[in-house]
């Protein structure tokens, strides 16, 4: 049945929300941020909603003290969090991105009464664009009890799989404010290094995926020599760069030609204007950007992503500090398993040999008691530091410890040699 589309204040439009409620969230530069400072204002009379999201680019207002009524489920933990979570407000979901879309929707284990969006405003056929993330909330819009979108002309109509009609959705502020900004990161001499590393086992023609950080950003910088890239899943401002110095081109691969499939921007208005009714961008949800059996039909898939700390076997943690949650799943392990079954393909982790200003080396005996494994040594390929990449594939359990103890910081190689062979 056809919904209301009915202008609204902002006011009137969060009064449509009631205690106990689950909302979800767009997340990165798509999260509404009106629509959530209000939210916050009513957060007493909003007691024990929940708001579902993932990664954040602010403070977390409705993680603060002030608005303690509200409770806050996430699939990617923050150390801003840490507080809020200690108060029982904040609850972490174990959760892979492709998996997402099923149990954020609609007959889910958390599915949402609402579903808010942020979008450009309509067409003259009716169609409003989620514009920069499309990733789980257009799939939970599509499904949910109650829709209501945010309309802001500084958001950019993105082309694809990315619209709602106006009859899908209940009500509407209009408001027009700038999109939540994700500033390219500082990078010094040690990223630099991993990226040219990582940048030297990317073939031309690839398809290449990334994450956001100082490490991504050193190895889309790193890329400015090949020849017929693609880009998946997410675009930042240097991904522009890219496009505009020829470098990616999107013409080598079999699964839409000519196009980048794409679930986020999180960027500047350098990146939201180059995405603006772009046709060389497609949006598409995370149950396809995300699918291991999408990605394995694209040769020379190369998924790049990074790591907190890897042990001699090539266990991966990308996501805690021990037992301590500290980011997410993401979409790393569907990359991963993606890549493992494309032809040409390769999984690269790449990160510092060692964290804390040098005092630990993040190539580890075994991992931390209380890490969660976020890649399997059975899915590892390169492991890229400063000091080179260490190719795990085929390896057994020596060659593997030798190969990464190679890349680790010379300080604790002989350490590492004797916890290898004890």
């Amino acid at each position: 049945m056809p919904r209301a589309f009915a202008r609204s204040s902002l006011a009137d439009a969060v009064a449509r929300l009631r205690p106990g409620m689950k909302v979800l969230l767009p997340p990165g530069s798509g999260e509404p941020g009106a629509l959530v400072a209000e939210i916050c204002r009513q957060s007493e009379r909003l007691r024990d909603l929940t708001l579902l999201g993932g990664i954040h680019l602010g403070d977390y207002p409705f993680a603060r003290p002030e608005h303690a009524a509200l409770r806050f489920a996430t699939w990617h933990m923050s150390p801003r969090l840490d507080d809020a979570h200690r108060r029982g407000r904040v609850e972490f979901v174990p959760m892979r991105y492709f998996d997402l879309v099923e149990h954020f929707a609609a007959g889910g284990a958390w599915a949402p009464d609402c579903v808010l969006v942020h979008c450009a405003p309509p067409d003259a056929r009716g169609y409003l664009s989620l514009g920069v993330s499309v990733s789980v909330a257009l799939p939970a819009a599509r499904r949910a009890p109650l829709v209501i979108a945010q309309v802001n002309p500084s958001m950019p109509r993105t082309l694809g799989n990315g619209f709602l009609h106006r009859s899908q959705i209940d009500c509407f502020v209009e408001v027009d404010e700038p999109l939540a900004s994700y500033p390219p990161p500082t990078i010094g001499e040690v990223e630099r290094a991993i990226g040219r590393h990582v940048a030297e086992l990317v073939p031309d023609g690839a398809t290449v995926q990334v994450g956001v950080g100082a490490i991504p950003q050193a190895v889309l910088e790193a890329l400015t020599g090949h020849r017929d890239l693609s880009l998946h899943s997410l675009l930042v401002d240097a991904s522009v760069t890219l496009v505009e110095r020829g470098v990616v081109t999107s013409a080598a691969k079999r699964i839409h030609r000519g196009r980048m499939d794409i679930a986020e921007g999180m960027g500047t208005r350098r990146l939201f204007t180059f995405l603006h009714e772009n046709p060389l961008v497609n949006m598409e949800p995370s149950g396809f950007v995300h699918d291991p059996a999408i990605v394995a039909q694209i040769d020379r898939f190369v998924a790049i992503n990074s790591a907190l700390e890897i042990d001699l076997a090539g266990q991966v943690t990308a996501e805690s500090l021990g037992p301590r949650q500290v980011a997410g799943i993401g979409g790393q392990f569907d990359f991963v398993l993606g890549a493992s079954r494309s032809r040409g393909g390769a999984a690269i982790v790449a990160l510092p040999s060692t964290g804390r200003d040098g005092a630990v080396s993040r190539i580890v005996p075994r991992l931390s008691a209380g890490a969660a494994v976020t890649n399997p040594r059975a899915l590892a390929d390169w492991i890229v530091t400063e000091h080179g990449a260490a190719g795990l594939r085929g390896k057994g359990e020596r060659g593997r410890a030798e190969a990464l103890i190679a890349v680790a910081h010379p300080r604790f190689r002989e350490e590492l040699l004797q916890r290898a062979t004890s």
